[in-house]
């Protein structure tokens, strides 16, 4: 098993600053390397105190000067919002800066409010078509030459600058729920990101059950990795935690 650290500059209130917020991130970032963590992660998310991270490219490439050894990874970046070739070279310059460290993780998205704001009259379900048409598109991309002529976006042959630094590209997830997301990602040879939420360890056993199936039901794909996301609060006193 492996561990890894999810964060966002969260801005509940005026003070501390924004630029305050950065340095404790960075402090527990680096903190998260020296402890042996494998991956630190942030999302994409707009016009939202509580994760402030517009662009997680731009986090991370400032990460990456800031570490040596932690991977740095998009938990996520939500495909609607983007263009193929935009997100592709994104993604490619982003592992450049890394010296080859960024993992890829990719969404539909989760929040109404961003939908609203970003992209009026988008619903989960467009959203997640979106994010099947993006997926396959990305990977012919990141091995170049490659036109595409789909449902929402269309483009001749094109091959994204800067090449990444991992071959063929960097690793990628999927953030998946119920059982035809995580078939897609199976399928598509990508890694799978889960969140328990509140119900408990029958979640966990239930996301589980879903990733195996996928992957019984395409023996001819590699088995991919799965991370769970859960939410943990850390104190110095078990008082700390009664009180909590």
């Amino acid at each position: 098993m492996k561990f890894s650290l999810f964060a966002h500059l969260e801005a509940y209130h005026a003070e501390p600053s924004h630029r305050q917020l950065l340095v404790e991130m960075t402090e527990l970032v680096q903190m998260a390397e020296k402890g042996g963590f494998e991956t630190f992660w942030i999302g994409e998310h707009h016009g939202m105190g509580y994760t402030v991270a517009p662009n997680p490219f731009v986090n991370l490439a400032y990460l990456a000067e800031q570490t040596k050894t932690i991977r740095l990874g998009t938990g996520t970046v939500i495909a609607p919002f983007w263009h193929p070739i935009a997100l592709a070279g994104e993604a490619a310059l982003c592992d450049v800066m890394t010296n080859g460290r960024l993992d890829l993780g990719i969404a539909r998205g989760a929040y109404t409010f961003e939908y609203e704001r970003l992209m009026p009259g988008l619903d989960a379900m467009d959203a997640g078509a979106r994010m099947r048409e993006m997926v396959p598109a990305l990977q012919k991309l990141f091995e170049g030459d490659y036109a595409h002529n789909g449902q929402y976006w269309q483009f001749p042959s094109t091959t994204p600058m800067p090449y990444p630094i991992q071959q063929p590209h960097p690793p990628m997830w999927i953030a998946a729920r119920d059982p035809m997301s995580h078939d897609f990602a199976v399928a598509n040879g990508c890694n799978v990101q889960v969140t328990s939420l509140t119900s408990g360890d029958a979640e966990v056993a239930s996301l589980m059950e879903r990733f195996n199936k996928a992957c019984a039901d395409h023996p001819e794909i590699p088995r991919p990795e799965i991370m769970m996301l859960m939410h943990t609060y850390v104190a110095e006193t078990e008082e700390e935690l009664t009180q909590g």
